[in-house]
């Protein structure tokens, strides 16, 4: 990789994060944004091809499958397949205001669908946590923690099944291993993540909690539940190409070593992180370093709204701004990115369970 390649990346990087910050007209029109970011950086790098816009507009609308091919059904249609049941059951979900909002059923939540989130998959588990969420006796500050915490959750559970994200897709895939060797792997770790952010918000919420405080109604409208979907797909499409373009910085970071590849993981927080997975994860790679660089992902990926789907689908459906996702994910999230760090990389860099 040249010099102004990697300067170029650095540029780009800075950008995705900044100015969704700096400038609210960024924040307002995000997928807007990261599509022109995307279309930018592949025209600067000459990335262009029809493999590559091929797999940009299939991965918001078909699931790929290691002996199968992609199976058309995506994250686009599981978006809108929920808004559309949950807006047909918006009366009956409305008689559930009180109980959706409380501290236990929130946390019982984001633990039962983080743990089964890679049997039914992310997307699904963040829509079904999304919606139910939408329809709590909450204000927005309190549904808005809930919704961060349960992504974490969601995205670290799904890394266990091929079927859960592409992720974990893609590494059995590339790996040749069976359908549960990541769950060997990495189930301790994303046990402990999981558990963890599921009492974290129990806590969190407890406290954060008045009642009496006036709520407005979640209403979903037709319309919206439309347009969501639409937003989403652009927004995969864009992360799609975002990760082909940040490839060559990601097979250069991963000749340093696995501390530095963890690290490196940060970036899964703006780029697709099943694309970092196919570009970097290969047979000879070791167990440990494939540890502790996919837990890596998973909890880098919630730390921004296009780090993973269930953000997207969060942040989608419960209008949580990127600064404001920001705001409540980054504290906590590094924290456990930097405790989950020393646990995989020095206290148990090999997995403690064997199928």
């Amino acid at each position: 990789m040249d010099i102004s390649s990697l300067y170029l990346q650095i540029v780009f990087l800075v950008l995705l994060i900044a100015l969704p910050i700096l400038s609210k007209k960024v924040e307002h029109n995000l997928e807007l944004f990261f599509l022109a970011m995307a279309v930018a950086g592949a025209t600067l790098e000459g990335l262009w091809s029809w493999h590559l816009l091929k797999e940009a507009l299939l991965h918001p609308v078909a699931v790929y499958q290691p002996g199968i091919g992609y199976i058309p059904i995506g994250i686009t249609q599981v978006v809108l397949a929920a808004g559309l049941v949950f807006y047909a059951l918006r009366h009956k979900m409305a008689e559930k205001a009180d109980a959706l909002a409380r501290p236990a059923v929130i946390a019982g939540l984001i633990f039962g669908l983080g743990l089964s989130s890679s049997v039914i998959s992310a997307v699904v588990a963040a829509a079904i946590m999304a919606e139910l969420l939408g329809f709590a006796n909450a204000p927005h500050a309190y549904k808005a923690r809930a919704a961060v915490y349960g992504a974490f959750a969601i995205g670290a559970g799904a890394a266990l099944l091929p079927i859960g994200e592409p992720l974990s897709t893609i590494a059995v895939a590339k790996l040749k291993q069976g359908f549960f060797f990541l769950v060997d792997v990495l189930f301790d770790a994303v046990f402990i993540i999981v558990a963890f952010f599921a009492l974290y918000a129990y806590f969190s919420l407890k406290r954060l909690r008045q009642p009496g405080v006036e709520v407005v109604p979640y209403e979903p409208e037709l319309k919206e539940v439309i347009t969501r979907a639409v937003k989403i797909f652009i927004f995969i499409f864009a992360l799609t190409i975002l990760g082909e373009f940040f490839k060559p910085l990601a097979v250069a970071v991963a000749e340093l070593g696995r501390e530095y590849l963890y690290v490196f993981g940060l970036l899964s927080a703006v780029a697709d992180n099943a694309t970092l997975v196919a570009a970097l994860v290969t047979p000879e790679m070791a167990v440990e370093t494939l540890r502790s660089f996919i837990i890596s992902l998973v909890i880098a990926g919630g730390l921004t709204i296009p780090g993973n789907v269930p953000n997207i689908v969060m942040a989608g459906v419960l209008k949580i701004g990127f600064k404001e996702w920001i705001k409540l994910a980054l504290p906590v999230g590094i924290a456990v990115f930097i405790a989950i760090g020393i646990y995989v990389l020095w206290l148990v860099p090999r997995p403690i369970i064997h199928l």
